[in-house]
């Protein structure tokens, strides 16, 4: 897997052959700003979707749609909404192989993205992947490291939960999320044939899925998650065998509160035609 150009601000440990990586988001930068309001649209919306109708979905627009679901949910639930943008925007920037195939708002409900929080397919590898995004703040005694493997042990159980439910509304959310998001029909075929694959109503279908478990560690970069560590831990988890491929994405960062507020400034600001 390659990694594109780096963002400033942001500093990456990665061993992309063990498929471990950890952003340590130490300034919220002029570039990452940029970086959402180049993305924003296409992750709420659907890439396909978004470009296909930039009458409808202009940037501000977006961005109060955003605020309108986000606002009125308590402060874990707000963390974990930035958490999951936050991965959906740094995930592509460092990964090129994995292209998002589902959109971040829920179609049915004003509300944020129920089931699978961001689904994955690999344009080399021609496989698909199921990403589960857990945030936390408080270390309450525990050390930075024990705090993320806790996040990443909640995102393990969930996806776990999850895949094994067989509940085929999972996988018939994400067949939908394609057309928003695929251009090319043939690539669309592509991929809806992988992802059927994986669906609890095919006969022989697969039943060990490739997984990244994605924590968000709200915390102070005094003390850093242990690069070290990270690699322990998912290699523990490699020996269980529960997967069919595994990798693991940490974002450290000391708070959630300045891309909330960006995008609060962002939605007074005129809509001055940005898409």
């Amino acid at each position: 897997m390659k990694k594109n150009n780096k963002i400033s601000g942001i500093t990456l440990k990665q061993d992309a052959q063990k498929s471990v990586y950890i952003c340590y988001v130490e300034e919220f930068s002029n570039e990452l700003q940029e970086k959402i309001r180049e993305l924003l649209n296409g992750v709420w919306h659907g890439v396909s979707n978004y470009q296909e109708n930039q009458n409808i979905y202009n940037y501000t627009n977006t961005v109060k749609d955003f605020l309108d679901r986000y606002q009125e949910q308590s402060d874990n639930t707000k963390k974990g909404i930035i958490g999951e943008l936050l991965t959906h925007i740094l995930i592509p920037s460092y990964i090129s192989d994995l292209e998002v195939i589902s959109i971040m708002k829920n179609k049915e409900e004003r509300s944020i993205r129920k089931g699978f929080d961001i689904v994955y397919s690999n344009n080399s590898l021609k496989n698909i992947w199921y990403c589960e995004v857990k945030s936390g703040g408080d270390v309450d005694g525990f050390s930075v490291d024990n705090k993320n493997n806790e996040i990443l042990n909640k995102a393990k159980k969930g996806i776990n939960t999850m895949i094994n439910d067989d509940r085929t509304t999972l996988w018939d959310s994400v067949l939908n999320d394609i057309r928003l998001t695929i251009f090319d029909n043939d690539k669309q075929m592509d991929i809806s044939k992988l992802l059927k694959l994986d669906h609890p109503n095919i006969e022989n279908r697969n039943m060990s899925r490739n997984v990244i478990l994605s924590s968000v560690l709200y915390k102070s970069l005094d003390t850093k998650i242990s690069y070290e560590n990270l690699k322990r831990y998912k290699m523990n988890i490699d020996n269980e065998h529960i997967f069919a491929g595994l990798i693991v994405f940490s974002i450290q960062k000391p708070t959630y509160k300045k891309i909330e507020n960006f995008l609060i400034e962002e939605s007074n600001v005129k809509n001055d035609g940005k898409n």
